[in-house]
């Protein structure tokens, strides 16, 4: 993996995702810092294609466009960028295999926490889920949550946000299985002629996309 940026996040010490508060402390500065430090990103951004492991984790999803700018399982995080969101496929409330911190550099949306009436494991449905917090997020925002967190984020369409997971803490991550959008909007197979599918690795023609995009709104050089 040619995942040495000769930067200050060579130099991080490994994230305690046990403590779900030390992660939200350590997880804003690290992501703060970062969309500060334009030249940092960019590279980032750059050094994607040069790296197999980056760009096969760098996805196409029914919910949005990814790379994968920065990862370091020895020390218990990964640093993605997020993009080009499906905004009729955001309403979908889901879970996460792992905890995570977001960063939102620009545009917004609106975040949506749900409570589960069924238990905090397994598979849920809409009936399954009560209202809870709704916050409105905007350049700058910040926000960490727990793997259990069940969420949903309306977003605007030229959202991007920086997006730091820790290790994976359960086998698998789900949504409410009666509100998924349906097959027909989830990303085009990469091979012509196969059917949608959920998340797939992204394509070259895709990663150059994705970075002419970041480039026009301007968040790197």
């Amino acid at each position: 993996m040619l995942n040495s940026t000769g930067s200050w996040l060579d130099a991080l010490e490994p994230l305690d995702v046990d403590d779900l508060r030390e992660f939200q402390r350590t997880a804003r500065a690290m992501l703060n810092r970062l969309a500060g430090d334009r030249e940092l990103l960019t590279r980032l951004v750059d050094n994607v294609l040069y790296d197999p492991d980056r760009m096969a984790d760098s996805r196409v999803t029914v919910l949005l466009d990814r790379l994968s700018l920065y990862q370091a399982p020895d020390r218990s995080f990964e640093i993605r960028l997020n993009m080009n969101p499906r905004p009729d496929n955001q309403r979908v409330p889901h879970d996460h295999c792992y905890a995570f911190a977001t960063r939102i550099l620009s545009g917004g949306y609106v975040h949506v926490l749900r409570r589960r009436t069924d238990g905090w494991t397994g598979p849920f449905t809409g009936a399954d889920l009560e209202p809870g917090i709704v916050t409105v997020e905007r350049p700058g925002s910040a926000y960490t949550l727990g793997e259990s967190m069940v969420h949903q984020a309306v977003m605007e369409p030229h959202t991007v946000t920086l997006f730091m997971r820790g290790p994976r803490r359960k086998k698998l991550s789900h949504a409410a299985e009666d509100l998924m959008p349906p097959r027909e909007s989830w990303p085009a197979a990469a091979i012509p002629g196969d059917a949608p599918e959920e998340s797939r690795p992204c394509t070259l023609a895709e990663y150059q996309r994705m970075r002419t995009y970041l480039i026009e709104r301007d968040l790197i050089g």
